[in-house]
């Protein structure tokens, strides 16, 4: 298994401690792989034309949008795999 070492901002540490908190992860190594695991699941969805929703506490369907993610409807049907 390949490890990773990077220096994290206090902004993303503050968020993998709370992913890690949230999830109940085992370390923020584990934290971190989850949202990995989140964002590749999303990428694929946009990649297919699928949209990603989120239903608020009133019932109402609202579309999430992500500006670091709304490049990738550019690229629809364009998959890319990774060997690693």
């Amino acid at each position: 298994m390949p490890k990773v070492t990077m220096l994290l901002s206090d902004t993303d540490a503050r968020n993998a401690s709370q992913i890690k908190e949230s999830t109940d992860a085992r370390s923020k190594a584990h934290a971190l792989s989850i949202a990995l695991a989140l964002t590749r699941f999303v990428v694929e969805q946009i990649m297919k034309g699928n949209e990603l929703l989120v239903r608020n506490k009133d019932g109402k369907l609202e579309r999430v949008i992500m500006p670091e993610l709304e490049n990738i409807r550019n690229q629809e049907g364009r998959v890319q795999h990774s060997s690693g």
